[in-house]
């Protein structure tokens, strides 16, 4: 199975409970379109002011998190709810923060307000669930208060209404290879800074490298590691890349501590990194990839040797250099979903291949 050409571009989500005032964009309204069949955009009025694509923009921008936790972000409509639509969210019988009324009361109590839906969909990277808590992914509805001011609205209030099941279809890739969202993801940003990092030999992990192989890897992969800013990580987040990309386990990989404090790389318990450009491009562009998934046939542990998994995903690569190609083949083991935090692939062995 060869690699297509897929972008992955990590973009904005509104995520608050609660947001502050936000000056709306006044324009004449625009159709916003609705794409999976949800009432949130279906009966906005007709106000010369009100300008749905502009309210949803305003209540995203509002409530940004990190853009680096995300690996999607759709507007699937955005519109005006009716008052014959309110019944449809019970959200609207809590009380509002530091107002002695509901959001209904509000909204009753001047006919000019409105209520406000916006429907995103929302995917995580799977790097963000192994690096801490975050909201959950799926289909969000969000509400927003909107108020009369000039000639626009104010979004006064907002909040998450309702999360569904995401309903996007798996990447062709994935559903190809039998592997989870998740496991894909990670392994095209693992390939990405693996084939960047100009570790073209036989290695079973970054015990085997030097330490500019190290330091050259963890700049690279840092480009998809989210709240790292691409220069500087903590001593744990550093962990936390090792063992995503080199064990099957939760624990740390078993050297990377040491390496780390040898490195030279720590100063005040963050790691300064050299300047990288984000790999993905160079991987997307430039480098070709076939995938297969294998079964491992030695299942049973010899000796002190870790055992092996059951499943396995052989990437054979191909990396364009100032001296010709080189071709490498990377072995990656599956963890599944139940194996915790998130689904994974983990480096097992990379091995150049000779014509």
């Amino acid at each position: 199975m060869k690699k297509r050409k897929v972008g992955c571009a990590a973009l904005a989500l509104m995520l608050a409970l609660n947001c502050g005032c936000v000056r709306a964009a006044s324009a004449s309204r625009q159709e916003t379109r609705q794409t999976d069949g949800t009432s949130a955009a279906q009966s906005a009025p007709a106000d010369e002011a009100l300008d749905e694509a502009a309210l949803a923009e305003a209540l995203r921008l509002h409530c940004v998190p990190d853009e680096s936790r995300l690996a999607a972000f759709e507007v699937r409509g955005a519109g005006v709810v009716p008052p014959e639509g309110w019944d449809e969210y019970p959200l609207l019988d809590e009380h509002l923060v530091e107002q002695e009324r509901t959001w209904r009361g509000w909204l009753e109590a001047d006919e000019a307000r409105r209520l406000f839906a916006a429907v995103f969909r929302v995917e995580y990277t799977p790097e963000a669930t192994i690096n801490g808590p975050q909201y959950a992914g799926g289909i969000w509805t969000v509400l927003a208060l909107l108020e009369p001011a000039g000639e626009g609205y104010d979004i006064v209030a907002s909040s998450v209404a309702d999360i569904g099941p995401d309903d996007a279809p798996a990447p062709f890739e994935a559903a190809e290879l039998a592997v989870t969202d998740d496991q894909w993801a990670i392994l095209q940003h693992q390939l990405a800074a693996l084939a960047a990092g100009g570790v073209w030999r036989d290695y079973t992990s970054p015990a085997d490298w030097t330490a500019e192989e190290f330091t050259c890897w963890l700049a690279l992969r840092a480009q998809s590691w989210p709240g790292t800013d691409g220069q500087a990580l903590s001593k744990a987040d550093v962990l936390r890349m090792v063992q995503a990309d080199f064990s099957p386990e939760n624990g740390v990989w078993n050297s990377a501590d040491v390496r780390l404090q040898e490195s030279g790389l720590l100063d005040n318990g963050l790691v300064a990194l050299p300047a990288a450009e984000d790999p993905a491009r160079f991987f997307e562009e430039q480098v070709s990839v076939e995938y297969s998934r294998q079964l491992t046939k030695d299942q049973a542990a010899e000796g002190n040797a870790p055992m092996r998994p059951v499943d396995e995903v052989v990437a054979t690569v191909t990396i364009p250099t100032t001296e010709g190609e080189v071709r490498m083949e990377y072995r990656f083991g599956l963890v599944p979903p139940d194996n915790g935090p998130v689904s994974r692939t983990w480096l097992m062995e990379a091995r150049r291949l000779t014509e």
